[in-house]
């Protein structure tokens, strides 16, 4: 708890005085200095191996984290109330589906997101505030799927849901053209790996994809997975373990839906945005992802943020964070 306090209490700190203080203590890499609010926090924030966890204590520190999330409240609150209503979906009722609807809305787009946490962490409720925050930006209406985790549930699962969910949206009245996919890290994996199964099968493929800093590649083998291996809150170890934990078989390695790097270009994939950030293991991987679909013809953008770390979308009170969200959501929004 008093942990807590203080971290709380940091965001009240001028982003200037950081600044001041930590003139002599920069952390350059690749010629770009990493975010000094963002190295202060992470330096705050309790040290935890994910990789040590065993499978029987897994359920335990997911709970854990979600309300030392829900306790620090990372992510800057709307301005405006977003509505929130909680759907059950499937053949019995087993998944949740949690639907945000702004003050307002632009257009009749909606958004199916998927939050990250390798898919071993993490629900919808860890990124409720900062998918209420994308809804409220965005003007449009956002479904939080609260697909099943790893390692109780290994892949396909997750797509299988997360395909039932369109299915779902699609009976509801909306098109599969006026589908959009958002997901960060894991989540925008989840994201690619559906639209990876829609071409593979020579389906209608939603709308568009915008991936956040997406996990694309399990050889987890890329110049940034070592340069950024410790210290940026994700670590290579615990990417490794997240890819471990949601394989199910060895033949998974050869699918391009679980494997983004084999896709071969057989179908246009919908438009797409990647985020990356400087600070993050996966910045290698996501970028070789974008040239990937540049070369099979999709139409793709690479929003690059070299200052930030994996993470920084859902930690807005961040004040570097919150600028290159918005900046980011703004052209999110131009493609909806």
């Amino acid at each position: 708890m008093l942990r807590n306090f203080f971290i709380n209490l940091f965001f009240l700190i001028p982003v200037w005085l950081i600044n001041l203080l930590s003139v002599f203590n920069k952390d350059v890499k690749r010629k770009f200095i990493f975010d000094k609010q963002s190295k202060l926090f992470l330096s705050l924030m309790p040290k935890f191996d994910i990789h040590e966890v065993s499978d029987e204590d897994i359920s335990e520190i997911r709970s854990l984290i979600d309300k030392k999330r829900k306790a620090l409240r990372l992510s800057k609150r709307t301005k405006k109330k977003v509505e929130r209503t909680d759907h059950f979906i499937g053949i019995n009722k087993e998944i949740k589906i949690r639907e945000y609807i702004p003050y307002q809305t632009d257009n009749k787009k909606v958004i199916l997101f998927f939050h990250g946490g390798g898919y071993v962490l993490n629900s919808i409720e860890s990124h409720d505030p900062s998918v209420a925050y994308f809804s409220e930006k965005l003007r449009t209406k956002i479904y939080s799927l609260d697909y099943s985790l790893s390692p109780e549930n290994k892949f396909p699962c997750a797509l299988k849901e997360a395909i039932s969910a369109i299915e779902w949206l699609i009976q509801s009245g909306n098109k599969i053209s006026n589908i959009s996919l958002c997901g960060d890290s894991a989540g925008a994996h989840l994201a690619a790996s559906v639209t990876h199964h829609f071409a593979n099968e020579n389906k209608e493929n939603v709308h568009s994809q915008f991936l956040i800093y997406p996990m694309c590649d399990p050889s987890c083998s890329y110049d940034s997975h070592e340069l950024f291996k410790d210290g940026y809150l994700l670590t290579k170890k615990a990417m490794r373990w997240f890819w471990n934990k949601f394989e199910s078989s060895v033949e998974n390695q050869s699918l391009n839906t679980f494997n983004l790097m084999l896709y071969k270009g057989e179908a246009i994939i919908p438009k797409t945005i990647i985020v990356t950030a400087g600070f993050d293991p996966l910045s290698d991987e996501a970028e070789g992802y974008a040239f990937l679909l540049h070369e099979s013809g999709t139409s793709v953008k690479q929003l690059h943020y070299p200052s930030l770390f994996h993470g920084f979308a859902s930690m807005t009170r961040l004040k570097a964070a919150r600028k290159a969200v918005n900046d980011f959501l703004s052209e999110y929004k131009e493609i909806l």
